[in-house]
């Protein structure tokens, strides 16, 4: 599984409420050719002095081919990338700090998340057979003189029968 993307921000499973810095969780945002990883961070505290180990747990892992729609929107001050899927699903997800409002990052996540949708149902297509989804109209055929005629004909052009 190659890994395409991996930063750090917040996320949560619905819409961004008002107060978001409290209510998404904080962790490692990961997009890989198949799959997009929301997973869970929190700090453990190893001494008194405050020192502390990053500990990921799991998270969300949405496959690339269930999302519906991925894009960026601006709730309230902040930008965040919204992934809707096809079982109904929303995740919000941002990259905005005390600094910034996430602007640049959610716009690029956003793309980036689209782009690897795509090229996972292009490689989904290429390792099915190719004769799957090619539609093959019905031959018409009057059913007089066997003669083969177009579908949005009413006659036959060559006995005259009414189709």
């Amino acid at each position: 599984m190659a890994l395409v993307y991996s930063t750090e921000g917040s996320f949560c499973e619905g819409e961004v409420v008002k107060d978001w810095k409290f209510k998404m969780e904080y962790g490692k945002i990961i997009l890989s050719k198949l799959e997009l990883s929301l997973v869970k961070k929190s700090n453990i505290s190893l001494t008194e002095r405050g020192s502390s180990v990053d500990n990921y747990k799991d998270g969300f892992v949405i496959p690339l081919t269930q999302i519906k729609k991925a894009y960026s929107t601006k709730i309230q001050k902040i930008y965040v990338v919204v992934i809707e899927t096809r079982d109904n699903l929303l995740f919000s997800i941002t990259l905005a700090n005390e600094r910034s409002i996430g602007r640049l990052e959610s716009i690029n996540l956003s793309e980036m998340i689209n782009s690897s949708i795509l090229l996972a149902i292009k490689d989904n297509k290429n390792t099915q057979n190719a004769g799957d989804y090619e539609v093959k109209p019905l031959s018409n055929k009057c059913v007089k003189c066997g003669e083969e005629i177009s579908h949005n004909w009413k006659f036959c052009k060559n006995c005259g029968r009414e189709l």
